[in-house]
């Protein structure tokens, strides 16, 4: 796929539909450029008109299918033909250009993009648009400590509208991309739990909050705090074979090492059967189970779990980078040689057929 250079056009040099704010950037797939020549991928359909304002219909429709580059194209093309004054609508749709370009990794670009359109001192910038800003810090130039900053900002701007419930429901969703920051940096693990703590207070009722808090405690070892928390959740859900509840006592089996008990508890919700639905905790706990088989010492038992569960779903689980990443560090551990070179461009194959732009091609671990 050729590169979307900067487009230029008659609009006002400032605007927001100056073809001048676009970077020049590259549109290839990783993923295409792995596969061999005689390998191809389903073909999607590309907007190639660039004198064409693209509808909000088709725009979402290219988010469900994770057509990212389409995004990026189609979103600009209609950013140049939508009128200058119209400015509500043209930063909803630097919205979706700027989501296409973090979904393509093009994080350095969306940067310089947000950057030049601040420069036009347009304010009102809708929500999304503000997270994406906000985080683009820490994910263009890992300076997460200005990433912190600036969603700590917004969860301030939040904060004073709490009596509006989706203030109260941004401010939540922000506290958890701050935490998620903090993770990020050095020695950011107790700001973390600050955080975390003061998340609580004003969600303690809240079994998903407590949960989440939970967990996030036993992967930083703190062991007697996460009990305590998922004691908490315990009392909180009546349904005693609840997935959140198995979910939990797995993850408390996996940090005390008691692989079997959790294996059991993974394989109680994973029920990948068909005649429960399947969803992201089904898909989740199929993948423990697997890795429980590794610790346990059966790496081909989790290969075979694995690919089972790639196979099965294809799109939701067979292009899930964790999964794959996974799957092929079990390969690294059990193959080598031309043995492990064929069954990771056999998964590559597979993957390339169900999975979206901007795949983490890293996950093949190649």
């Amino acid at each position: 796929m050729a590169s979307l250079l900067g487009i230029r056009n008659s609009a006002t040099k400032g605007a927001l539909n100056d073809g001048s704010l676009f970077e020049h950037i590259s549109l290839e797939d990783p993923l295409d450029q792995l596969l061999s020549g005689s390998e191809t991928r389903p073909r999607r359909q590309v907007p190639s008109d660039f004198s064409t304002a693209y509808s909000y219909d088709l725009l979402n429709q290219y988010i469900s299918g994770a057509q990212w580059c389409s995004l990026a194209l189609a979103s600009s093309s209609t950013i140049l033909k939508t009128p200058a004054h119209q400015l509500s609508a043209l930063l909803k749709l630097w919205t979706y250009r700027t989501l296409a370009l973090c979904n393509l990794r093009q994080f350095a670009a969306a940067s310089r993009e947000l950057h030049r359109l601040e420069q036009a001192g347009v304010a009102g910038w809708p929500f999304e648009l503000r997270v994406l800003r906000a985080q683009l810090p820490g994910l263009a130039h890992h300076d997460w400590l200005l990433a912190i900053e600036q969603l700590s900002a917004l969860t301030r701007a939040c904060q004073r509208r709490s009596h509006d419930p989706l203030c109260r429901e941004r401010m939540f969703r922000l506290q958890l991309l701050t935490i998620g920051a903090c993770l990020r940096i050095r020695g950011g693990a107790e700001l973390a739990l600050s955080l975390l703590n003061r998340l609580l207070l004003s969600s303690a009722d809240d079994p998903r909050v407590v949960s989440g808090a939970a967990r996030i405690h036993l992967q930083l070892g703190c062991l007697e705090r996460a009990n305590e928390l998922f004691g908490k959740v315990e009392a909180l859900v009546q349904a005693k074979d609840d997935k959140l509840l198995l979910m939990n006592r797995a993850f408390c089996a996996v940090a005390a090492g008691r692989w079997e008990q959790a294996k059991e508890l993974f394989a109680s919700v994973a029920d990948l059967s068909g005649e429960q639905p399947i969803d992201a905790d089904r898909i989740s706990a199929a993948n423990n189970l697997a890795l429980c088989e590794l610790y346990l010492g059966n790496p081909q038992s989790m290969l075979n779990m694995l690919q089972h569960l790639m196979v099965s779903l294809p799109a939701a689980a067979g292009t899930s980078e964790e999964l794959v990443f996974n799957y092929c560090t079990g390969l690294d551990l059990h193959y080598d040689g031309a043995k492990l070179r064929d069954a990771k461009a056999k998964k590559l194959s597979e993957v390339a057929i169900w999975a979206g732009d901007g795949f983490d091609t890293a996950s093949f671990k190649l």
